[in-house]
């Protein structure tokens, strides 16, 4: 009799213990589907450029996460200008903010007529140039 209520009890703990190690298991499935889903809840304030190329204005309006610049069609904004590379640059949101970061460019990105090193956060009023291209930020009322 004592061996089956030993077994009995035994039986109780491991389904006790395998219910806690599920109920943890479920409350960390949570948490990162909340982290998920805030992280998809975050807007991203637009960024409005404006520029002259081949002595035409213009100004274009982005609003998602990561904006590559350079010569290459396929480019978020393509550049048709030699001084341009392939892949001149990326302008990522991140952390709240604009940054831009050269991506190895020939002739450079230049933020305020400061090479740009490393990414670096841009606010609108700043200057960009690529090459021989200037490139005005501007703020995007929304």
């Amino acid at each position: 009799m004592n061996a089956i209520l030993a077994l009995i009890l035994r039986i109780i703990l491991i389904i006790l213990a395998y219910g806690f190690v599920g109920g943890i298991g479920y409350l960390i499935y949570q948490d990162l589907s909340n982290i998920v889903q805030n992280k998809e809840r975050i807007t991203i304030q637009p960024m409005t450029v404006e520029f002259e190329l081949d002595q035409e204005s213009i100004r274009k309006t982005f609003s998602q996460r990561e904006i590559i610049l350079g010569r290459d069609p396929s480019c978020d904004l393509p550049l048709d200008n030699s001084t341009i590379s392939l892949r001149h640059c990326r302008l990522a949101f991140h952390d709240k903010q604009w940054w831009v970061e050269d991506l190895d460019s020939t002739n450079g990105s230049y933020l305020n007529n400061v090479a740009i090193e490393t990414p670096t956060v841009i606010t609108a009023g700043d200057q960009l140039k690529l090459g021989r291209v200037l490139i005005n930020i501007t703020e995007n009322h929304t």
